[in-house]
């Protein structure tokens, strides 16, 4: 019975991430911070440039919302996403967006060779803040293991795994960075000088800001 029960966890898994779980939530779709003006770019710290401010037609198209694309498989799977209690589509929703903050970080250093430096650094103190939940939803993994193991040893016969599970997951990163690239240049451009702040959204404590679905992880496989 746990063997049957393994799989169609599994089974559950692999839905949830071929459908493209969602990834951190907005705000205005990784844009513009959620206000109606630009508020001001935190000071960078000594050891990195600070940005320029921004000529005014600049400024204005900042604090305008990125226009609109057609929906990606990885975007339109955003809409509607909540915790549904099971522990298995809630932990594939969680750790994509969990990974998703570092994932941006990594698409923005590519696209913008010159913000990288100012991209890592945000990343740095965000994971300073938020390691300790980012290394406990990591270690779901090792949890998962051990309860697929107690449910039968053949399971790795199956094709079920947690590197199977891992693989899963990474390859979400590449329906975020194709949904970064399906914007317009300048739209891209905003959404990456725009990550240093909003990781300083209430939003980014994803620890809070998802709490139903850390709820239901926290409960465990069952």
């Amino acid at each position: 019975m746990r063997r049957a029960g393994a799989i169609a966890a599994f089974a559950l898994l692999a839905a949830a991430l071929g459908a493209a779980a969602a990834p951190v939530p907005e705000p205005s779709d990784w844009g513009e911070p959620a206000s109606s003006a630009a508020p001001a770019r935190p000071t960078a710290p000594a050891a990195l440039p600070a940005l320029p401010a921004p000529r005014p037609a600049a400024a204005a198209a900042a604090a305008a919302p990125a226009p609109r694309t057609a929906s990606s498989a990885f975007a339109s799977a955003r809409a509607g996403a909540s915790a549904s209690g099971d522990y298995f589509h809630d932990f594939a929703e969680l750790i994509v967006r969990v990974r998703s903050v570092k994932w941006i970080e990594e698409i923005c250093s590519e696209a913008f060779p010159a913000t990288a430096e100012l991209s890592e650094h945000a990343y740095d103190d965000w994971i300073m803040d938020h390691g300790k939940f980012v290394d406990e939803m990591e270690g779901q993994f090792d949890i998962i293991d051990r309860y697929w193991q107690d449910a039968s040893p053949d399971l790795k016969k199956a094709g079920i795994s947690t590197d199977a599970l891992k693989r899963r997951v990474e390859a979400q990163r590449a329906g975020l960075r194709d949904d970064f690239h399906a914007t317009s240049a300048a739209a891209f451009q905003r959404r990456c000088e725009a990550y240093p702040e909003i990781l300083l959204s209430p939003q980014l404590d994803l620890e809070k800001s998802q709490a139903d679905f850390v709820r239901s992880v926290r409960a465990g496989p069952r």
